[in-house]
């Protein structure tokens, strides 16, 4: 089944014919410049109300949103990337009732010493916390 809305955060680089395609299709996009510039707050807020008007959320983390420096095992590491604050205001911004389902996808084992995993295992648990903590509610 197609979803009714994609929205992109963090994207960094985008080709000709991917950002006609978003264009085309009505996927939307955050940069990850613009979290840094304006806030990871901000752009929550933005994307909260993006949201709003559906049921049901699927969210993917993809850790190759994350500046290498913060996770640098991931299959596509490219600098001015956000950091890990950021993923998980983002993420947890959004994670109420309406989420289905979520994944944490780009942990590179072979590449990485720890510090990616111990990343993704934080934003597991937070994300995991916050939608209990919408469930009580």
């Amino acid at each position: 089944m197609k979803p009714a809305k994609i929205v992109e955060v963090g994207t960094r680089s985008a080709c000709k014919e991917e950002l006609t395609y978003a264009k085309k299709t009505g996927v939307d996009f955050f940069t990850s410049q613009e979290i840094i510039k304006q806030g990871s707050i901000p752009i929550a807020e933005q994307l909260k109300e993006k949201l709003l008007p559906y049921d049901n959320l699927y969210l993917t983390v993809d850790l190759d949103v994350l500046d290498p420096a913060f996770a640098p095992a991931v299959q596509n590491p490219e600098p001015e990337g956000i950091n890990t604050t950021a993923l998980i205001d983002l993420a947890c911004t959004i994670c109420d009732k309406r989420v289905i389902g979520f994944d944490v996808a780009e942990v590179a084992p072979i590449y990485d010493q720890g510090l990616t995993a111990i990343v993704a295992a934080k934003a597991i648990f937070e994300m995991l916390c916050r939608l209990e903590k919408s469930r009580k509610k």
